[in-house]
């Protein structure tokens, strides 16, 4: 192994490059020099460009985040320094794993987790007076994270903050108010530069250039007692109890697309690739798995895929996918 230091720096550099996310930590162990050049920002965008990089599924556990790998099936869990709380989110900024704890407490808590160090550390509290839950967030393509709405447990009240964290400063910005308050059902969504915040009746959305809030009042969540929405391939999509809908941005309704797989209901969705993965449980609350690839023949579209033990042992509070 040591050969490979003796090699010109460009081409060592270029050997790195290569090598997968899931042998990177041996190698930084053996080589000091690989370590710090796989743990710079600048390797990790290299790897991005050059279509090095490979796509995992997130999961948060109660006690530990997961990596999961669709293409083999392999699973590398990697604890958390702190319990996970119910109702907790998982987000990815660049080469980073933001979690936003959803414990009922008078300052939510930030942990982030970078992949390149593999190390946890404390962000920045969110910036809320009183005892915020069930807000809506999003991550936006600077790598920020907005969010606004939600539930004061304390004073019982529906809330019209807004705030948006910037990641790498471990900063939050607090955002003008929303016009009206959005309570414990909205959505957060980040949209053709701007952020959509969805309710039962109606949506405000945010412009980060003007800082103006504008309210459109005939874009709702979808009609059902339960769905799991998504912003993918430039569409509006909500796994309910009547099927997949998508939203008609000319005509302001959701529409249906086509039905779930029978007794399947959708928990978690995130995008992979050209394919939503969706995590859900059958109609004996069985954990049920898939990969969704619309528009593509009905033999290829709902693709079953087995549920990995690792995901059997706590509940899980959020998926997300990560490009490392």
């Amino acid at each position: 192994m040591d050969f490979l230091q003796e090699l010109p720096e460009q081409i060592f550099r270029d050997i790195l490059l290569r090598i997968s996310y899931e042998s990177q930590s041996k190698i930084k162990q053996l080589l000091k020099p690989a370590k710090e050049m796989m743990e710079c920002f600048k390797f990790y965008q290299d790897r991005i460009k050059f279509g090095l990089a490979n796509k995992y599924i997130c999961f948060l556990q109660r006690c530990e985040v997961s990596i999961y790998d669709p293409i083999d099936h392999s699973c590398k869990p990697f604890r958390t320094e702190h319990e996970i709380s119910h109702s907790s989110k998982i987000i990815n900024v660049n080469h980073k794993i933001v979690v936003l704890d959803g414990h009922f407490s008078l300052s939510p808590k930030i942990w982030i987790y970078d992949l390149l160090s593999s190390t946890w550390k404390r962000g920045a509290d969110i910036p809320t007076p009183s005892d915020r839950n069930k807000y809506a967030w999003c991550a936006s393509p600077d790598g920020s994270i907005y969010i606004a709405g939600g539930y004061d447990n304390i004073a019982g009240r529906k809330l019209r903050d807004a705030a948006v964290y910037k990641v790498d400063e471990d900063k939050w910005e607090l955002l003008p108010q929303m016009y009206e308050n959005v309570g414990r059902y909205c959505r957060g969504f980040f949209i053709e530069g701007m952020f959509y915040v969805l309710y039962r009746y109606r949506t405000q959305r945010f412009d980060p250039n003007t800082r103006v809030w504008t309210t459109i009042a005939n874009m709702s969540l979808p009609y059902s007692y339960y769905y799991v929405l998504l912003y993918a391939f430039g569409r509006l999509i909500a796994f309910t109890t009547k099927g997949i809908e998508e939203y008609d941005w000319e005509g302001s309704v959701w529409r249906e697309v086509e039905p779930l797989p029978q007794g399947f209901t959708v928990l978690h969705a995130t995008v992979w690739y050209d394919q939503i993965f969706l995590r859900g449980y059958s109609n004996f609350m069985r954990p049920i798995f898939y990969m969704y690839k619309p528009g593509a023949a009905l033999t290829e579209r709902w693709i079953s895929i087995e549920e990995p033990n690792i995901f059997l042992e706590n509940y899980v509070e959020s998926i997300v996918t990560i490009e490392i």
